[in-house]
């Protein structure tokens, strides 16, 4: 078989350090081709491009897609600029991996999911948790256990990084830009989430980094479709706690108390599967599994299609319109609809404009 011809739309930080390494075994073996990179940086372009191999770079995603022959694509971009990079790839038949969050704007995706539906082409979301070997045998002992409740835990540093992930009309804040990861795996645990209520705590102008200005506290509450009952809770107040954090689920069923991190499963105290950290090896697994499914034409090779995924965006913008809402219960149907929307232009329950 032929290697899958593959392009990429942005070359950040997230496609340089874990997707295209993902992907470096599947060159290596012939699997795949890097045909072609596009960024609006022509210097990422050229450091890429000689670093992964890529036999073309572009500045415009609107010339890559019309000079190249493409069998998938990679669109990691920040939310805010997705435009017609769906619509395109759809259209041309090209299978879709969309990094999270796949938008900010919850009608803008769901069209794209009904684009992509119409179109017949694989689709995945960059959930990667759900690749994770301890997530798999999270799922096996589930499916011999009552589960009543779970509980995220995300403790960490309030540090800005980059300047999008710092700015809530940018990102939807920490909850939605970085907790999404936890919220798309309890669902992968558990099914659909249902409703949703949330608050948020927010500094002062002029508190902690300047070019911040979104929550640094978010306490969001769920109800999964299921009946289970959760709870995710996110800071970025360890601004110089000298590395303190935290980042973990529970699960709490009959008898039965799960732990889940990324190396080891722990239950009721004691450690029923581990394994020695392999740093970004989800991503390898997530791309092998993309990778399948696009040479075999079949979804259900992969976790996390682009339609289902819908649910976790739903959850995480669900949040903060709660949060706007001085923590109204919402439903996340009447949110997937348009019937109740977030609107990025405000702080949550602050009063402040965040478009200054």
């Amino acid at each position: 078989m032929s290697a899958t011809r593959v392009g990429f739309i942005g070359l950040g930080h997230i496609s340089t350090h874990a997707h295209l390494p993902g992907l470096a075994p599947l060159v290596e073996a012939g699997d795949i081709e890097l045909t072609a990179f596009c960024d609006i940086s022509e210097e990422a372009l050229a450091a890429q491009a000689a670093a992964f191999g890529a036999k073309a770079t572009y500045t415009d995603q609107h010339e890559m897609f019309e000079r190249e022959e493409l069998d998938a694509v990679y669109i990691n971009l920040p939310p805010t600029l997705h435009t017609d990079q769906v619509t395109i790839a759809a259209d041309k038949g090209i299978a879709l991996f969309v990094e999270k969050p796949v938008s900010l704007d919850m009608a803008q995706a769901v069209e794209f999911s009904r684009q992509v539906e119409a179109a017949g082409v694989v689709s995945q979301v960059g959930f990667m948790s759900r690749y994770y070997p301890s997530s798999e045998k999270v799922v096996e002992m589930l499916g011999e256990r009552t589960p009543r409740h779970v509980m995220i835990n995300l403790f960490y540093g309030g540090r800005p990084v980059r300047w999008w992930t710092s700015r809530y009309e940018e990102c939807g804040g920490s909850f939605v830009e970085n907790t999404i990861h936890m919220v798309d795996l309890v669902r992968y645990f558990l099914g659909d989430i249902a409703d949703v209520s949330a608050f948020y705590q927010w500094r002062e102008r002029g508190e902690g980094p300047e070019m911040m200005n979104m929550p640094n506290v978010y306490d969001v509450n769920y109800r999964f479709a299921s009946g289970v009952v959760g709870n995710a809770t996110t800071s970025r107040v360890l601004t110089d706690a000298d590395g303190a954090g935290r980042r973990d689920v529970v699960l709490v069923c009959d008898d039965s108390m799960i732990e889940w991190s990324t190396d080891k499963v722990v239950e009721n105290g004691k450690v029923v599967w581990e394994q020695e950290s392999k740093g970004r090896a989800a991503f390898a697994l997530q791309a092998k599994a993309f990778i399948d499914a696009v040479k075999a034409g079949d979804p259900s090779l992969m976790r996390s299609p682009y339609g289902p995924s819908l649910n976790s965006l739903a959850a995480v913008l669900g949040a903060n319109a709660s949060a706007e809402r001085d923590g109204e219960r919402l439903s996340l149907a009447d949110v997937q609809s348009g019937k109740v929307a977030w609107d990025p232009r405000f702080c949550a329950g602050h009063g402040t404009p965040t478009l200054d």
